[in-house]
């Protein structure tokens, strides 16, 4: 009985792609750490929340997932296990991975499956009999997208300081969120030979043993123009339409599988298509996180300082300094100094709204008040 537990779950702990998420996360974590240190020589946050959330996200996951797939009977052919992972890692070889690549993927695999089977086996678990499971593993993977980007809004983003055509420093901000968790669903045959204590259910002719499918996912937001809170509202709606356009067709080719051919198609042209409005949206918009005349800019807020009590957010410019006039950075301290323990500042926001934020500061220590400016 242990050692069937025990290949339960080590066939999903030695997945290619479980590791490749946990590598991408550390890697992610450190690149962030060491961008913002020769920045700004200090690191906005030194938090390991791209680990606490792989953790988090992939239990949360994990569960809700497990549980969709079991009340829909889902199920995916052995070799499909392998195939995955073979498009996760071609898809990530993408620009780090994206719902247009792995939908690309899937869609050459579903076209080339028929005729790629003739040379690789592998290729055969992409067929006819199998696609509405291939689109049903796109719903869940749309699903999740849509859950990481929605709680994008919650995390801080990495800003990047490059030099404008005028000679004035521009910010871009950048975030990502990587996840990998197992799925409890149903895979064709008997995995687990020779261990007859292990559940096999039969439906119909056919036999299924519950396995642990590994579901990979990675979602990025970069900020140039728009407001995060914008970009993400139209990410969301975006990512909405995909998943119920893959739902209804994993839906329609359960009953006719020659139909998913065509699925994937549409799929992909509609994703491509809204990925196009997406950047035109981001191209006309005229404003951008750039370096002022009039005031200075906030890039970054540091985490549990005087300046996120506050809430200031990246984008925001402040005004005045307790009730002085501020034009640059070295303007800013002096002003903040005229009270060693209290800070009052009037903020123009990034939409353009007038706002007044106040709070106590750390007496006697104004560069530790949290704000990275230009």
């Amino acid at each position: 009985m242990r050692l069937a537990i025990f290949n339960f779950i080590g066939s999903y702990l030695l997945t290619p792609i479980l590791w490749l998420g946990i590598i991408y996360t550390v890697y992610s974590y450190n690149s962030r750490i060491v961008n913002e240190r020769k920045q700004f020589r200090v690191a906005v946050n030194k938090d390991f929340y791209e680990g606490r959330n792989f953790i988090k996200y992939g239990l949360f996951f994990f569960v809700i997932c497990s549980v969709i797939s079991i009340l829909f009977g889902w199920t995916m052919p052995q070799n499909s296990i392998y195939l995955y992972q073979i498009i996760i890692v071609l898809s990530f070889l993408i620009n780090g991975f994206s719902n247009i690549s792995l939908i690309l993927f899937m869609t050459i695999f579903c076209l080339l499956g028929p005729w790629l089977s003739k040379y690789i086996s592998l290729a055969d678990s992409f067929n006819s009999t199998s696609s509405s499971s291939w689109l049903f593993l796109l719903s869940l993977s749309l699903l999740v997208n849509y859950y990481l980007t929605k709680n994008l809004k919650k995390h801080p983003l990495t800003p990047r300081i490059k030099s404008g055509k005028r000679g004035r420093k521009i910010a871009t901000y950048f975030g990502r969120e990587t996840v990998v968790f197992p799925v409890v669903m149903l895979i064709p045959g008997n995995l687990f030979n020779g261990f007859n204590f292990w559940p096999i259910f039969n439906l119909g002719n056919h036999s299924f043993t519950l396995f642990l499918f590994p579901l990979f996912m990675s979602v990025s937001i970069k900020v140039v123009k728009q407001s995060k809170t914008k970009i993400i509202a139209e990410k969301l709606k975006y990512l909405k339409a995909l998943l119920i356009l893959s739902l209804l067709f994993a839906l329609i080719s359960r009953f006719v599988p020659s139909f998913s051919m065509i699925s994937f198609i549409i799929i992909l042209v509609v994703a491509l298509v809204l990925k196009k409005k997406e950047i035109n949206l981001e191209k006309n918009s005229d404003t951008w996180y750039v370096e002022t005349d009039k005031g200075v800019r906030i890039i970054a807020v540091q985490p549990e300082t005087p300046a996120a009590k506050m809430r200031l957010q990246p984008g925001d410019i402040i005004l005045t300094c307790n009730n002085k006039q501020v034009n640059s950075e070295d303007e800013f301290y002096q002003a903040l100094q005229l009270n060693s323990a209290y800070c009052h500042v009037k903020v123009l926001t990034y939409e353009g709204d007038l706002r007044i934020a106040e709070s106590a500061i750390f007496k006697d220590s104004p560069h530790e008040i949290g704000l990275i400016l230009f």
